[in-house]
């Protein structure tokens, strides 16, 4: 029994069907915290701006030593000074009890225990 073939116009329909379909976003499947859009960050005072600033020039040579555009040596004795700024402008925020918004304080915070961890994890080498 010869098979029957679908007519052109048929086929074409059932193509341009499959293509309204909704297709499901890949964001959805990913469990990737970084996926998500920040918010944009309003400063209100002069300690949250520092504090903005160095999480910027951490994350910068960060992403300078993953790329390898540097001396990964040179990065690196970069990014710990830049984390032990960090780690006292976060202490002087604390002391002083500045007014800082939830949001930056939760970033800080994320970024104080990452801090920690990487350290930690060097002193057991």
């Amino acid at each position: 029994m010869p098979e029957i073939r679908e007519k052109t116009i048929e086929v074409l329909k059932r193509l341009k069907a499959q293509e309204e379909k909704p297709k499901p976003r890949l964001e959805s499947f990913s469990n990737n915290k970084q996926m998500k859009k920040e918010e944009p960050v309003q400063i209100i005072n002069i300690p949250q701006r520092n504090i903005e600033n160095l999480m910027h020039k951490i994350n910068e040579i960060e992403r300078r030593m993953k790329t390898g555009s540097n001396s990964y040596f040179n990065s690196y004795y970069d990014l710990k000074n830049a984390e032990e700024t960090f780690i006292k402008e976060v202490e002087k925020i604390k002391k002083y009890n500045f007014q800082i918004p939830e949001i930056t304080m939760k970033r800080i915070n994320e970024k104080v225990a990452l801090i920690e961890r990487k350290a930690i994890m060097g002193g057991q080498k």
